[in-house]
């Protein structure tokens, strides 16, 4: 089961992912470890033999989690100034595919570079995110947290700047984090992804959501449905306006092929936003993939101007 790569995107990247080592495995439930043994779960470009060396600011950081050995990618941009408290972005990748392979295709730590934050890659297990591919959400979740807290002992994280941003997979485990950790997340950037709603969701403050979807979507169909039993986009969103406690109807603006909806009369400062791109695939619009459609927006610049426009009174 494929989550994360659009049909004629597949090829490409199987053989991108064969030159860096990474594990295509689908939507397969990763074996269990022997007895007393931890299960390796880290990304497959750091422990390929043949991985190219980090780019500049570029680290990987290991630790164990429920029996696990997880890792993440981190990116230090030069221009982060540690005299003052750190904005920080986690972005989930897809599948199948690790943080490593998500970043030479979406090259978000360019905007890094320009915003000054720090962006962590976490890896999901053998390139799965368990809650996504339906197992349990335990493993994950501790994962991320121990990250956001492991990065708040080594940094001057701002504890009012942490955002996660995703892609189709990946974007599960944000909105299931925004549910369940609100009390450290902000907001979350959701690209071709959608949410559970059968699942309880009681975040403990609002979390402002920007969910951006191609209305040809064929993996996460904006009516919902589809290869993975996707809920409905105007489903999530209305959601998310309840969630955060939104008033009144939205500001409805286009630019282009996208439409954009903006619930700004939310509780303690939040905002749900809706970018509808006219016939936009599945894909991280702006990646230049050969799915992407003339017009589209730029994923990259939409997330970092929505993460760093947001003012929550918390």
């Amino acid at each position: 089961m494929n989550w994360s790569i659009p049909r004629k995107q597949r090829s490409a990247l199987v053989i991108a992912a064969s030159a860096l080592g990474m594990l295509a495995c689908g939507g397969q439930t990763a074996s269990a470890p022997e007895a007393g043994r931890v299960q390796d779960c880290r990304g497959s470009t750091e422990t390929s033999a043949n991985a190219p060396l980090p780019s500049p600011g570029t680290s990987y950081v290991s630790m164990t989690v429920d029996g696990q050995l997880r890792d993440y990618m981190l990116y230090t941009p030069s221009t982060l100034d540690q005299s003052k408290p750190i904005p920080l972005v986690i972005v989930f990748h897809g599948s199948p595919i690790d943080a490593a392979g998500m970043e030479s295709y979406i090259h978000f730590n360019t905007e890094a570079d320009k915003g000054g934050f720090l962006a962590a890659w976490p890896n999901g297990c053998y390139g799965l995110w368990s809650y996504a591919a339906g197992g349990s959400k335990t493993a994950d979740e501790d994962f991320v947290v121990k990250l956001i807290d492991q990065l708040e002992s080594r940094f001057s994280i701002n504890r009012s700047r942490v955002y996660l941003a995703g892609l189709s997979s990946g974007t599960w485990m944000e909105y299931r984090l925004a549910c369940d950790d609100a009390a450290m997340i902000t907001a979350i950037a959701s690209i071709s992804g959608t949410m559970r709603l059968s699942d309880s969701c009681q975040p403990v403050r609002p979390v402002s959501i920007l969910e951006m979807h191609g209305t040809n979507d064929a993996e996460h169909p904006w009516q919902g449905g589809g290869p993975h039993n996707a809920f409905p986009v105007d489903a999530v969103i209305q959601r998310w306006v309840q969630l955060d406690g939104c008033a009144g109807a939205p500001d409805v603006t286009q630019t282009g092929i996208t439409v954009t909806s903006k619930w700004a009369s939310c509780a303690a400062g939040a905002e749900v936003r809706l970018d509808k791109v006219a016939g936009g695939n599945h894909t991280w619009f702006g990646a230049q993939a050969p799915e992407a459609v003339a017009g589209e927006p730029d994923s990259n610049t939409a997330i970092w101007s929505f993460f760093n426009s947001l003012q929550p009174s918390y």
